[in-house]
Order: structure tokens, then C-alpha cells, then sequence
């Protein structure tokens, strides 16, 4: 079975309508393009019970605390939010959040986009501010898991100053943004191999003038270290130490903890990826009396910025 590689339908809220529409509307939020995009990715966690109430309280920490939006009106920078772990049975709480109604487009649409027999996936939000021009997925048959990839190709400008004048076309550049959940497990490396490279090679194209990917990377086995680069990406945070560590501290687990979740990039000169900074370590929800972790992943963050150079002109659409 080969892997499937699919087309899927980004959807906006209008206030007018009350309702989600196909394709993606852009809120200029002034004449600008961005020349960065903050990325954010979070593995919400499929597994444990209030999966509404976790994935809410993952949206209001992210709009609160990491984009300071004290209020649904309140725009935030050009960001891209990956989440993983997403349960079908949650995917609304996304579509009902006033404040991603208000300044977000939500790829896919449904659920429906996923694998078939997928109980839980990955959704990417895209701020309103940013021009989409593609979205697509990748279906991994290799996965037991049933999991995949999503794709977003954004615009955004070369320039490192644009306040002075509008980005001019001969400076605007296009970002493929990947949001992934490789497959889990110490036996599973082989497959992660496999998943990875599919989605290194969608990064890797004429007319991008980089690629970054965002995910929970299931990074159990000596092998996973070595995984990014073999496949051609460089790794954003750059090694393997504990201060990285994303997993099995909430609650503490009896397995060993980890770097399981990881933003990795195509290495090339004037594409800039920050080192990820952990967010969103020791957060629960509910009342006093019965706080919960939001989830057993910590998030990450990090910018993302491209500096165009005349002489990159063979990368600029």
C-alpha cells in the first residue's frame, strides 16, 4: 500500500455566518507580510479521561500565557500552533474556541481527513495574519498507529525589516510548515525512519525556501538520535541532554524520560530557527481541589525567520 498523499481543505470562521467555511481568509492586520512566524507544538495527550477539558485548557494557556491575548480580540504574532494527540471525539473544542474563530484558520477541516480508522490525529492553526497557498497530508502506511502528516506552505517576506515599506515580490519567500506524530514504541524505530524521511523529503523541494516540522517524534531508542540528521534535517535544539527532555515527568513515569517531542528544520544559509524553549511544564487544569496535568507532554516554542539575499533569488516565488 502506498502512502497517500492528499490534498486537505483549511477552514475560517466568519462572525457574519456563525459558521466555518472552506479555504483560508486572510487578516491582513496592516500591509506587512511577516518576515517570522512563532511555531508552537504540543502533544495534548490521547490517552488520559477529559480529553475537551485538557485540549480547552491547552488553547487558553497558548492564547493566555505563551501570545499574552488577555481577551478573545486580542490578535497574536504570526504563529502556527502543531497539536498532536487531538481525540476525534475533542476535535469541536478547536472549532468552538472563540479566540481561534476569531484570528486562526484550522487545517483540516474534519476528522475525516485522517486515516480512516485514526481515533486521535494532528491539527495545524495558522494565525490569520500569514497567506496560505497549499495544505496537504501524508498518510504513513507504515503506521500501526495509524498516524500522518500535515503540510501547510505559507508566504512570508525575506526581509528582516519590513516596517519601512510593504514586502515587494521579489522578497517574498515560501515556508512548508509540517506538523507530525511519528509512530511509538523501542520496535518502532524502522517505521519512524521510514515516516520521517517522507516528510524530510516533502520539506526538501524547489520553490521552499525552507521546512520546519514540529511533532511528537516517539524518540525511545539509541537510534531516534541519529534520526533527524540521516534523513537530512537538522535538529533545533541541537542534542540529546536532559535539559530537553519533553516526557515522563507528568506525573513521573517508571519509564525513563525523554526528548520525545522535537522541531527540526532543512538546513540552508537564511533560514533561522531558534533553540526550542520549553512552555507549558507543570500546567493542570480544574479547580484547587482537583488539578490535572493538561497533559504528559511539555510543549515547544520557537521562531521561525528567513533572510532573503539577492543572490537566494532562485527561491523566491
Amino acid at each position: 500500500m502506498a502512502d497517500a498523499h492528499r490534498d486537505i481543505q483549511p477552514v475560517h470562521y466568519t462572525a457574519e455566518s456563525k459558521q466555518w467555511l472552506p479555504g483560508p481568509s486572510q487578516d491582513r492586520a496592516g500591509e506587512h507580510m511577516p518576515s517570522f512566524i512563532r511555531v508552537v507544538s504540543w502533544n495534548v495527550d490521547c490517552m488520559r479521561p477529559e480529553p475537551d477539558l485538557r485540549l480547552d485548557a491547552a488553547l487558553s494557556y497558548i492564547q493566555h500565557q505563551v501570545f499574552k491575548c488577555r481577551t478573545n480580540r486580542r490578535r497574536p504574532e504570526p504563529c502556527s500552533i502543531l497539536l498532536q494527540g487531538v481525540l476525534t471525539t475533542a476535535f469541536n473544542t478547536i472549532l468552538n474556541n472563540k479566540w481561534v474563530q476569531n484570528f486562526f484558520v484550522v487545517i483540516p477541516s474534519t476528522t475525516d481527513a485522517w486515516p480512516k480508522l485514526a481515533k486521535y490525529g494532528t491539527v495545524t492553526l495558522l494565525s490569520r495574519s500569514l497567506r496560505i497557498t497549499k495544505s496537504t497530508s501524508i498518510h504513513f502506511s507504515c503506521s500501526e498507529s495509524q498516524h500522518h502528516a500535515i503540510f501547510v506552505d505559507v508566504k512570508l517576506s525575506g526581509l528582516l525589516d519590513t516596517a519601512q515599506a510593504p514586502a515587494s515580490p521579489e522578497s517574498v519567500v515560501t515556508l512548508r510548515i509540517a506538523n507530525t506524530h511519528l509512530d511509538p514504541l523501542p520496535d518502532g524505530a524502522p517505521i519512524r525512519e521510514k515516516q520521517l524521511k517522507l516528510v524530510a523529503d516533502a520539506l526538501i523541494h524547489d520553490g521552499l525556501f525552507g521546512g520546519v516540522v514540529g511533532g511528537d517524534f516517539n524518540a525511545v531508542s539509541l537510534n531516534d538520535s541519529e534520526l533527524v540528521e540521516s534523513v537530512g534535517l537538522w535538529d533545533a535544539w541541537g542534542g540529546d541532554d536532559e535539559g530537553g527532555f519533553t516526557w515522563g515527568y507528568q506525573p513521573r513515569s517508571p519509564l525513563t524520560p525523554g526528548r520525545l517531542d522535537k522541531l527540526v528544520y532543512t538546513p540552508r544559509p537564511g533560514f533561522f530557527v531558534d533553540t526550542p524553549k520549553k512552555i507549558a511544564v507543570g500546567k493542570k487544569y480544574g479547580q484547587l481541589t482537583r488539578r490535572r496535568w493538561i497533559s504528559d507532554h511539555y510543549a515547544l516554542l520557537t521562531k521561525v525567520q528567513c533572510v532573503y539575499f539577492a543572490s537566494d533569488a532562485s527561491d523566491v516565488i
